[in-house]
């Protein structure tokens, strides 16, 4: 059991080293798009992981954190849906997820995000500019 909430501990202290590495999940960031500026927090992060794990390399490190990550914004979803579904306050769901409160800080990642998209072909093959809104999610 020792061994157990030794490992929880460790990983919670990269989720945090990880919370402090914007580049990496916050699309907001200036850096996030900065192929150069991810590696770099990668491997600041993966030198704390290599704590524990002194064989990983950046691919398990990316595999672990976008685990977590499903598995957190799956908590989420659990959660709001059941908010949704109209049962009481005392019937919604709470988070069984160890790590979900470390995780928060990626709440307003999983929001849909819009840009605009002026370029459309015309019927006659030329452009015109005609305003799309576009929705993904990130």
């Amino acid at each position: 059991m020792k061994a157990k909430e030794d490992e929880r501990k460790f990983i919670s202290d990269c989720i945090e080293v990880y919370h402090s590495l914007l580049a990496l999940w916050n699309v907001k960031s200036k850096d996030y798009s900065s192929r150069m500026k991810k590696n770099e927090q990668y491997e600041h992060l993966l030198r704390k992981y290599r704590e524990r794990f002194p064989d990983a390399d950046k691919n398990q490190l990316i595999k672990k954190f976008n685990s977590l990550r499903t598995n957190f914004r799956k908590e989420l979803k659990w959660i709001k849906d059941s908010e949704k579904s109209g049962t009481g306050a005392d019937d919604v769901v709470e988070p069984t997820l160890w790590y979900f409160e470390e995780m928060k800080f990626l709440i307003g990642q999983e929001e849909p995000c819009t840009s605009l998209n002026t370029i459309q072909i015309g019927e006659e093959g030329e452009q015109s500019q005609k305003i799309l809104k576009i929705i993904w999610f990130t």
